[in-house]
């Protein structure tokens, strides 16, 4: 007697599902490939005998023995017919025996799900093929099941009148079926609303099998779709058409701080703030399979890192929606999205005086610009300095003042007093950490020291800051310099107290200002 190994592999199998017809069709329709979810075909007539291979531990148990002593196995067998997996029959034994089908005719595969053990709920899966028409019993290997999250709004490029066209394949009352397996999920308005179906207790294939196809069910409308995931016991992969996480390597938790100043902008929340994440260098490692991903299942790939101290690095993202607790997931994996990011550059430090020389920076008519300070003077007027075209800021030593840094908006104005307007007048050459931010959004001046709006105010322009190029700064003076921008979620219609965008200010500085 020859034991087939078998691989890991997912698929939702419970008693009640037993009975339903599942989606299942290899790629292409042939029944020649050899990966998991195709079947290939067996002597007609032919009697097989299945058992269970357990993981126990470091070892693994293929006798029908186990330090657990009870439970029940329950063996499905499935065949391919127009393209979908049908349930031929099922049987149910105790465990440590044999379940035998008699007449095995055509292509099948076979899902086993152990229950019960020891009086215990828990529950293991397994799922195998016959790769060698020579074996007349297999083990399938049984272990803890795998968890797909997959994002409803998934779409695939399909042919029109009109030509190619992509479309969602993932509406509210569509199932969602893994091939190879018993493993379906109904797509509910919640499912929508959330963002992503969950498909759980996946039963997993050996030999190294990976997902290679999922099928979608909706009305009279069948479909299947290419996908190449690998999934693990007990993991959760994350999918989409655009990303893979095939491991979920932490969580990573953000509170927002304490404030009252909530309570002017409707709720305890806020759109793509900012904010820094120190990660040990052994956890994240510098390479393409690394990302973030938010709550949805989206992935988060506006970050800048710079290295730290005591083998770590901060990470700066933006996160595209915080309330009053947020969890971001560092995963592994592949995607092959880009994303307009609002956090267009980072430097720890100014090494040189020309940060950007002749780049367009911002073509939505806004930017910011924060970093931290700490002199007790400025013998150097000026910290940094833009311009392009006709328009300009200057961000620099006070006039009137030396222990003060002001801003200065150039050219462009209506009025006669061009150069000698002197904006936001922050008296932080005292020797302490200051945090320091400049947001240009259109025609809408705010200055903001340590999280504190100091200025705010329309400027007279007579155009908007719709590019900056050839941003200069004087070396060694300030540090973390970060150049974002914002969109219309800043400012709410009827908002003239600019109260949204003086919140992400404060917080943006709690958030950075233990670091």
């Amino acid at each position: 007697m020859k034991k087939e190994q078998i691989k890991s592999y997912l698929s939702l199998v419970a008693a009640a599902m037993l009975s339903q017809v599942v989606a299942c069709s290899p790629p292409n329709d042939s029944h020649e490939s050899d990966h998991a979810g195709v079947l290939t075909e067996t002597e007609s007539g032919r009697t097989l005998a299945f058992a269970i291979e357990e993981e126990l531990g470091d070892a693994t148990d293929i006798s029908g023995k186990s330090a657990k002593t009870s439970g029940s196995v329950q063996f499905a067998l499935t065949r391919i017919v127009d393209g979908k997996t049908e349930l031929m029959d099922s049987v149910t034994v105790d465990y440590g025996e044999y379940a035998v089908f008699d007449d095995a005719t055509g292509a099948y595969s076979v899902v086993a799900t152990v229950t019960g053990m020891n009086g215990e709920k828990d529950t293991l899966y397994g799922a195998d093929i016959l790769k060698w028409n020579d074996i007349d019993t297999v083990y399938v290997r049984v272990q803890e099941p795998a968890t797909l999250k997959i994002s409803t709004s998934y779409t695939e490029l399909v042919k029109t009148y009109l030509g190619e066209d992509l479309q969602e394949v993932l509406p509210e009352n569509a199932s969602l079926c893994i091939t190879g397996t018993l493993a379906c999920k109904k797509i509910s308005a919640e499912d929508i609303k959330r963002g992503y179906a969950i498909v759980e207790n996946i039963p997993l294939f050996d030999n190294e099998d990976s997902v290679k196809q999922i099928e979608i069910q909706f009305g009279n409308d069948f479909r299947t779709l290419g996908v190449d995931w690998q999934l693990s016991a007990g993991d959760t992969l994350y999918a989409s058409e655009k990303f893979v996480a095939d491991k979920k390597l932490f969580d990573i938790d953000f509170t927002l701080p304490e404030s009252d100043m909530y309570d002017t902008i409707g709720g305890r929340f806020l759109d793509s703030l900012i904010v820094p994440v120190k990660i040990a260098d052994a956890d994240f490692y510098s390479d393409y399979r690394n990302f973030f991903l938010d709550e949805r299942g989206n992935v988060v790939v506006s970050q800048k890192h710079s290295a730290s101290a005591n083998d770590s690095a901060i990470h700066w993202i933006v996160v595209p929606r915080i309330d009053s607790a947020t969890t971001l997931t560092l995963a592994s994996g592949e995607y092959n999205t880009t994303t307009f990011s609002r956090l267009r550059a980072y430097w720890p430090e100014v090494e040189k005086d020309t940060l950007w020389r002749w780049i367009e920076m911002f073509d939505d008519s806004s930017f910011a610009i924060s970093f931290w300070i700490e002199l007790d003077s400025l013998a150097d007027s000026t910290v940094l300095l833009g311009d392009c075209d006709s328009l300009g800021f200057e961000i620099r030593r006070c006039e009137k003042d030396s222990t003060a840094i002001c801003t200065r908006i150039y050219n462009g104005i209506d009025t006669a007093s061009t150069d000698s307007v002197e904006y936001g007048k922050a008296n932080i050459l005292d020797g302490k950490r200051h945090h320091y931010s400049l947001v240009i959004h259109k025609k809408h001046l705010t200055i903001a020291v340590d999280g504190v709006t100091i200025r705010d105010t329309d400027l007279k322009l007579s155009d908007e800051f719709y590019s900056v190029e050839g941003i200069r700064a004087t070396p060694g003076l300030v540090k973390d310099i970060l150049f974002y921008s914002f969109g219309d979620y800043i400012r709410y219609k009827g908002d003239r107290s600019w109260t949204r965008l003086k919140t992400w200010l404060y917080v943006f500085y709690e958030m950075q200002k233990d670091l």
